[in-house]
């Protein structure tokens, strides 16, 4: 993988469009709670879930390029990644209440509960070093499907190891653009996946 591709599949498959790819698996999938939402209101709540998890974070921490409070969009020191993660972790929360409220998108809301709770873990591990936040965000995508699938004894070994592939290049590029070690990589993905299947059991 050459550093152009890397850069494009770390924007592709940037942490911060982890919500909406889950939800858009979620309603092709047709599982859980979704299937008793008529399809045009699907697909607002998937609007609503890309504008409230992409859109406003990304137009904040646009901001904070502008204003100096971050030197660039990739955020490479511990330092910078402070405020746009508590940025991040406030947008998901709400996100989160939202979906709560509808009663209509339940294993969503779990999602958004876990990656605000993922966040936050990240913020504390962010004052001792860094971890990959790509791997964090696909490692929690990896894990609500695999919890549900053990919790619910439903067959998405398709969905799950389709899931893996993309975890295997997203890893690789953050790697090639050597912006982690393999350390951040891999404890990214054991954290992301450990809390959200956690969750099935503990909720």
């Amino acid at each position: 993988m050459n550093l152009r591709l890397a850069k494009i599949v770390s924007a592709v498959f940037h942490p911060l469009l982890v919500p909406t790819y889950t939800l858009l698996v979620m309603i092709n999938l047709q599982i859980h709670s979704i299937l008793v939402m008529p399809l045009k209101y699907r697909y607002i709540i998937v609007v609503f879930v890309f504008l409230t998890t992409f859109v406003l974070p990304s137009i904040v921490i646009f901001i904070l390029l502008k204003v100096g409070k971050i030197k660039n969009l990739e955020m490479d020191t511990r330092q910078e990644r402070t405020l746009p993660m508590i940025i991040i972790a406030v947008a998901f929360y709400g996100t989160y209440y939202f979906l709560k409220q509808t009663s209509l998108t339940g294993l969503m809301a779990l999602f958004m509960a876990g990656a605000t709770v993922l966040v936050l873990i990240c913020l504390v591990i962010n004052y001792i070093t860094k971890i990959s936040l790509h791997m964090t965000a696909w490692g929690g995508m990896f894990g609500v499907f695999l919890g549900f699938a053990l919790s619910h004894h439903y067959n998405l070994l398709a969905i799950l190891f389709s899931i893996l592939l993309v975890i295997g290049i997203v890893g690789t590029s953050r790697l090639k653009l050597n912006v982690h070690t393999p350390a951040q990589v891999y404890s990214g993905f054991v954290l992301g996946a450990g809390i959200m299947v956690s969750l099935f059991y503990l909720i």
